[in-house]
């Protein structure tokens, strides 16, 4: 897997943001009707395979040699006063199959090291583990319709903090919390009625949100002086963005 880099996360890298949280995802086979809720979707690195985690009793109706199916996640925002708001759907179009429940298991085991679920527990039994062999990859955002190619995919990865994101975004839109606010004086003269929200956390930076006094929406992402990769480097470019030191007096201030 290439580093990552670059200021702002491309889209192949905020598409595996997307289906790492998973919060909301119906597989559906071709454009038929969906045929099951996922509750966990797995990238494999380097291959363009997406291991799907759905109701036992829904991938019955997976043939012999596989189906067309397409996966549709919605990213909505963990965390957070704007909690459930949807900001980014990816769209994966390809073939599903039913491996052997021998083999579900087997790929069970190794999913948990990197992304532990209890979905993962009822391998087998109530749950099924299906892989859906990407062929179309298409992320819609705020920045419009993207294709991405399933190699490269292949050859990216999730922001190292899509795990995290939520507890972020928690901590630092609590009302007692004076930290967005001073971020958002980097983009407006003055606050607005509305205390404004981070929507967004990422290695690379913040989205902002804030209305202004005409009621309009504004979304405005604001980069950090150097990316980061871990927790510690992103309290730091977080302060920074706060106007406050490098090193806080308090090194818990910032800690979800």
């Amino acid at each position: 897997m290439r580093s990552l880099v670059g200021p702002v996360p491309e889209p192949a890298e905020r598409a595996g943001s997307a289906l790492r949280r998973c919060a909301r995802a119906i597989l559906s086979a071709g454009t038929a009707a969906p045929i099951a809720t996922v509750h966990l979707a797995h990238h494999a690195p380097g291959t363009n395979d997406f291991w799907l985690a759905i109701p036992m009793a829904d991938a019955a109706t997976i043939t012999a040699g596989g189906v067309r199916a397409r996966l549709e996640v919605l990213d909505v925002i963990l965390g957070g006063v704007a909690d459930g708001r949807c900001r980014r759907v990816v769209v994966v179009e390809g073939r599903v199959e039913l491996p052997g429940t021998h083999a579900q298991r087997h790929v069970a085991t190794h999913i948990a090291v990197d992304l532990p679920d209890h979905s993962l527990l009822g391998i087998g039994d109530d749950i099924a583990l299906v892989r859906l062999r990407a062929e179309q990859i298409v992320l819609t955002d705020h920045d419009g319709v993207t294709t991405i190619e399933p190699d490269d995919m292949a050859t990216s990865g999730p922001d190292p903090f899509a795990d995290l994101e939520g507890h972020w975004l928690d901590h630092l839109n609590d009302p007692r919390c004076r930290i967005v606010p001073r971020i958002a004086m980097r983009v407006c003269r003055c606050l607005p009625a509305q205390r404004p929200l981070l929507v967004g956390i990422d290695r690379a930076g913040v989205d902002l949100e804030f209305t202004d006094r005409d009621d309009n929406i504004h979304r405005q992402r604001i980069p950090f002086a150097e990316a980061c990769s871990e927790v510690g480097e992103l309290g730091t470019q977080i302060r920074l963005l706060a106007g406050g030191p490098r090193y806080p007096l308090d090194r818990a201030a910032l800690r979800p």
